[in-house]
């Protein structure tokens, strides 16, 4: 596809951008070593620590258990505590919910005695006490994740097929089980909400080097002419709202699981699409179309969770605007804790993606018309 980097905007938007308020939950991530959160995680049995899992806002300790009545392998999350008990409420609500529908997500397992989905942990400092945060302890969805696993088909373009496939059936699955579930702490503002992408693209503009300006202002265009007309007949719904490529698990027989239902709110119905082919752009091949790349995600996907006409019109726009948020995001959380590792996963590769974006030309037919054809609409 051929997104143009013509246009601009004026000094007032930046200045108007810049006045949002955003803020990265980095910031308040619970610091807790082992030796204390397992005091917490004694609610559910004994446990050893086996390793810490990357998490941007939370931390997750894999555990091994020493329990028979538990599972051999065991994730044990300490919120952030700017999360809410009504909000883990709702991540607990809409997991149960995706299990029951037939999704491939953790599981959420109750204290040994009260049975209980969460407890709270407050840790200790030298001056007393620290932070409070929730807990929770979730089952383990063994694999690679897809940003791994998706290795394997470097050379096999039917074997990648068949994982894009899987994962569009991961996703919309999930997706499909929310749509009639409501709660009242989905409905929140958040800098990772699609609905906010622009914003926050003018928020941190100024965290982005100079030189990549341009590459942002062209899509922003594109964005405010392709999507923004489209986007009052996108249907809204509870969304998982991070089925990212480190967010997603493929196990050995090749199905795909979803993580991290810690982003979640009231979106665009078609948020996870759109996010999830975000960071299957990455993986595309430098001899396959970017669009075609992603087509066997789209008719997955469209198959477990029909998409309107409207919600293909605005996919790829909207993909390519969580890319934008993500390199700007990025910026800014880079400067806040430069040596989180976690952070800088995919800014190097959506930078090289913008580029490839940027520099498509001759494409006979735009993003929309491939996605309409896709799900059985008629061509525009």
């Amino acid at each position: 596809c051929c997104l143009s980097t013509n246009g601009f905007w004026g000094s007032k938007a930046f200045s108007t951008g810049r006045a949002m308020a955003v803020e990265s939950s980095i910031v308040t991530r619970p610091t807790f070593e082992w030796e204390d959160a397992k005091i917490a995680a004694s609610s559910w049995g004994s446990f050893d620590l086996v390793k810490m899992l990357p998490s941007e806002r939370d931390q997750n300790f894999l555990l091994s258990s020493k329990n028979s009545s538990i599972e051999e392998k065991v994730v044990f999350k300490v919120h952030n505590p700017s999360d809410s008990p009504d909000f883990v409420d709702c991540q607990n609500q809409s997991l149960e919910l995706a299990n029951e529908r037939g999704a491939k997500c953790q599981k959420l397992l109750r204290t040994l005695h009260d049975k209980q989905k969460t407890t709270t942990f407050t840790g200790k400092t030298a001056i007393g006490d620290g932070p409070s945060c929730l807990c929770r302890m979730l089952s383990f969805l063994p694999g690679r994740p897809l940003g791994d696993a998706v290795a394997d088909t470097r050379d096999d373009a039917a074997g990648r097929t068949v994982l894009w496939e899987k994962v569009g059936q991961a996703v919309g699955t999930v997706t499909a089980a929310l749509l009639e579930f409501d709660h009242p702490a989905a409905h929140r503002e958040f800098v990772w909400d699609l609905r906010n992408a622009e914003q926050v693209i003018l928020a941190h503009a100024d965290d982005v080097r100079s030189d990549r300006l341009p590459l942002l202002h062209g899509f922003l265009h594109q964005y405010r002419e392709s999507v923004v007309p489209v986007l009052a007949q996108l249907r809204m719904s509870v969304v998982h709202n991070d089925p990212n490529d480190y967010n997603l698990v493929v196990d050995e027989s090749g199905d795909v699981g979803i993580l991290d239902f810690g982003d979640m709110m009231h979106s665009y119905t078609c948020a996870d699409a759109a996010i999830c082919i975000a960071y299957l752009l990455f993986h595309c091949p430098d001899e396959v179309p970017l669009v075609d790349s992603v087509l066997p995600f789209v008719r997955s996907f469209h198959a477990c969770c029909p998409l309107t006409l409207a919600e293909a019109d605005a996919l790829f726009g909207l993909a390519v605007m969580r890319v934008c948020t993500s390199v700007c995001m990025s910026a800014y959380q880079s400067q806040l804790e430069p040596d989180n590792e976690y952070l800088l996963i995919s800014a190097g590769p959506a930078w090289k993606l913008l580029e490839r974006l940027a520099g498509c030309e001759g494409q006979s037919e735009s993003p929309s018309t491939v996605f309409r054809r896709a799900c059985g609409f008629a061509a525009s």
